[in-house]
């Protein structure tokens, strides 16, 4: 992942864990309606952030034949299955 897409990312969970926050304490209805949106916002961002960095991630695997390359939510479904 790039150096400004991990800053983007950071910054925008930053800002959720904050939206967050504002939210635990005591607020409006209407400004907790207004913190809701954007917290749902900035969660969706963290996700697409998140859904790409998964995307570019791949397991190197040594084989009999040489090294080959899976996908890692491949490998994430292995791990679930060994640990059920």
């Amino acid at each position: 992942m790039s150096q400004s897409i991990s800053l983007d990312f950071e910054a925008t969970l930053g800002e959720l864990e904050k939206v967050v926050s504002e939210l635990d304490g005591e607020v409006k209805l209407e400004r907790a309606l207004e913190l809701f949106d954007r917290g749902m916002k900035l969660s969706m961002d963290c996700e697409t952030f998140l859904k790409g960095a998964e995307q570019k991630i791949e397991i190197l695997k040594r084989t009999a034949s040489g090294l080959t390359t899976e996908p890692f939510e491949a490998r994430m479904l292995e791990s679930n299955d060994k640990n059920q």
